[in-house]
């Protein structure tokens, strides 16, 4: 499958640091093996390279002086050069590094289409599509790596050896032109570059890949899977069986065996953070929040000349669609890298985009070879502080003194307040007078009513008359979390308890309400020194503050089948108010309706389904402080 050959020599030209032609470079060289493979590396760097190929899929630096700063090249699965030497080797192949070790060479950005189309269009159509377009390099050196790189061919192919070249695609027309005639060798470095091979941070690794870490491991486990495997698209229901062979065919049409593909790894990471997120949070990304983050990040790429979105473009979709906690679960899972060597064989280089930091120095750096655009780019949002030090931040958790975090509490009052809204709205619903027009048009014409009595010529206007009452207490259930045999639905209840946390909170100040809730346990997950992630069962809100006292352990609500009813008996009792919004899943049972009757209060009832899941989701989540203290910096750890 070369893309050009002159006698013996094979050409194989790639974009550097792409899976798509790491994928059409080891084909190319398992489909037909060559007796010594080429590659566009200094022979100079050849120790350290073939060294840090053994080490793969653990990543590798190598850093090499040049001047006062220090040149570097990563060495990452997912570039053509690389898996080339690393298919060589499998293979028992002898291999050449053909490039001119130069100094200061420059650096410069080479625009590129999209990888992603040499699986639609094909190897070969890519390559000519760019190629007719592409600037030659430019620069005295890059005719002096030229001209190293068809010597070393002529010499390699001169006794007839059949030789495959892999090069940038920016060097085939120059090294073509200068194989018509014999080239002579270059003039090469006087002294030879100190090497040194560095193990890649993971910290670094993850944030400086040329293709997302994600995309490295997925090309990475497709390397070595069998063929058979690599055919099944991500995809389930009746359209999976269609998008199989669709995905076939067009591979087949462009001369290429199915094999992996960028966007089906895509999605694939967009299912396993949902799957992620709702095992976390317990919400689950609807069907039509992924249909739009999917078409968000797909005109996102394509405003920036891309086919499919980059990590970049799904976490900034993720977080305007879904929320910040879903999209730093997919870029958790999408800068993860599974191999990691922590055998402390080799030192590990930590490295950003101008400096590396190896045994204690930092190195300024130069790139040795070219990409063709930026890196995995940050984005914007305040990402929480990585849990290093989770486990003794749980160890240190003692719940001895508990306090809620202020800015929750504002959502969650302002919350209530729109409940209150709602429900007082409801109650007032039905409570109109109509009437012919005759001093004031009150509340409004009744445009409707006028409609009706047109032959009369008269205008009536309406009047909402005032509810019978304000509304005071909210109980709001997201979980019932029912104990075995309570309720009158068997199958709603659970053998285990998973909201077991339960406690009253009196309100600070008087715009703060008296709370009494269940919730997941304060100390089970904990995401910073002396500060829990904690979920609600459900919770009651009552006003003014400073009047609850301990609803769990009052015998007056000991006719309660469960802890929702403990709530509502709550809000009934602690009410100063007629109205009594009851939020939950399912209505009361009518001994409600009886008792609040009795205690002359009103039970309204909103089901939980009418309410914006995306505002559920936000209120259900709160965080518990381990004193006043952990005010000050609590907000550096909770998004």
């Amino acid at each position: 499958m070369a893309y050009r050959r002159i006698d013996s020599i094979a050409f194989l030209p790639i974009v550097h640091y792409r899976l798509e032609f790491a994928q059409a470079v080891r084909r190319a060289l398992l489909d037909d093996p060559p007796e010594v493979v080429a590659v566009e590396f200094p022979g100079t760097w050849r120790e350290p390279i073939l060294q840090a190929v053994n080490r793969l899929p653990f990543l590798s630096l190598i850093l090499g002086e040049s001047g006062a700063g220090h040149l570097y090249l990563p060495v990452e699965p997912t570039d053509g050069g690389i898996e080339a030497l690393r298919t060589a080797r499998e293979l028992g192949l002898p291999v050449e590094l053909i490039d001119l070790d130069v100094e200061q060479y420059p650096l410069h950005r080479e625009p590129v289409p999209d990888s992603h189309a040499v699986t639609r269009l094909g190897y070969a159509r890519y390559l000519d599509e760019l190629l007719a377009r592409a600037a030659p390099p430019p620069g005295p050196q890059d005719a002096q790596r030229e001209t190293m790189m068809a010597h070393a061919l002529q010499r390699l192919a001169g006794d007839g050896r059949r030789v495959t070249c892999v090069l940038g695609a920016a060097h085939l027309p120059g090294v073509l032109d200068r194989l018509r005639a014999p080239q002579p060798r270059p003039m090469a470095r006087s002294k030879p570059r100190t090497l040194r091979l560095y193990n890649w941070a993971s910290d670094s690794a993850r944030e400086y890949q040329a293709e997302a870490p994600f995309l490295a491991a997925a090309y990475e486990r497709a390397r070595t899977r069998p063929q058979s495997a690599r055919t099944t698209p991500f995809a389930v229901g009746p359209l999976a069986d269609i998008r199989a062979q669709v995905a076939a065919e067009d591979a087949t049409a462009a001369g290429q065996q199915p094999d992996m593909d960028r966007e089906r790894e895509t999605e694939l990471l967009l299912h396993q953070a949902a799957g992620a997120y709702a095992e976390r949070f317990q919400f689950q990304v609807s069907p039509q929040q992924m249909r739009t983050l999917a078409r968000f990040a797909k005109k996102y790429a394509l405003v920036e000349r891309l086919l499919v979105p980059d990590l970049f473009h799904l976490v900034t979709a993720a977080r305007g669609v879904v929320d910040d906690d879903f999209a730093y679960e997919l870029w958790e899972l999408g800068i993860h890298y599974p191999w990691q060597d922590g055998s402390g064989l080799l030192p590990s280089a930590d490295l950003d985009e101008t400096f590396a930091f190896a045994e204690g120095r930092r190195l300024t750096l130069r790139r040795k070879l070219r990409r063709h655009r930026p890196e995995l780019r940050h984005f914007s949002q305040r990402k929480r502080l990585r849990e290093k030090h989770g486990e003794q931040w749980r160890a240190d958790w003692s719940g001895a003194t508990i306090c809620s975090h202020p800015p929750e509490d504002l959502v969650i009052e302002d919350y209530g307040r729109f409940l209150k809204q709602r429900a007082q709205s409801m109650v007032s619903a039905g409570r109109t007078r109509v009437e012919p027009f005759s001093a004031s048009i009150k509340d409004g014409v009744d445009v409707r009513e006028t409609i009706r009595n047109w032959s009369e010529r008269t205008l009536y206007v309406r009047e909402e008359l005032p509810a019978a009452g304000e509304v005071g207490s909210v109980v709001v259930i997201f979980d019932e979390d029912l104990p075995p045999g309570a309720g009158d639905n068997p199958f709603a209840a659970r053998a285990v308890e998973r909201y077991p946390w339960q406690v009253t909170w009196l309100g600070e100040h008087n715009q703060e309400s008296d709370m009494a809730f269940y919730a997941t346990p304060a100390g089970e997950q904990v995401v910073g020194p002396g500060i829990s992630r904690c979920e609600y069962g459900g919770f009651v809100m009552s006003t003014p503050p400073r009047r609850m006292a301990d609803v769990w352990n009052d015998p007056y609500f000991l006719p309660a089948r469960s802890k929702p009813e403990v709530l509502l008996l709550a809000a009934l009792d602690y009410s100063v108010e007629r109205n009594v919004v009851y939020v939950a899943p399912h209505p009361p049972r009518a001994w409600f309706k009886s008792i609040a009757g009795r205690m002359g209060r009103r039970l309204v009832y909103l089901p939980l389904s009418a309410l914006a899941p995306d505002t559920l989701r936000k209120v259900r989540t709160f965080h518990v402080l381990e004193g006043h203290a952990v005010r000050d910096y609590a907000r550096e750890y909770i998004d």
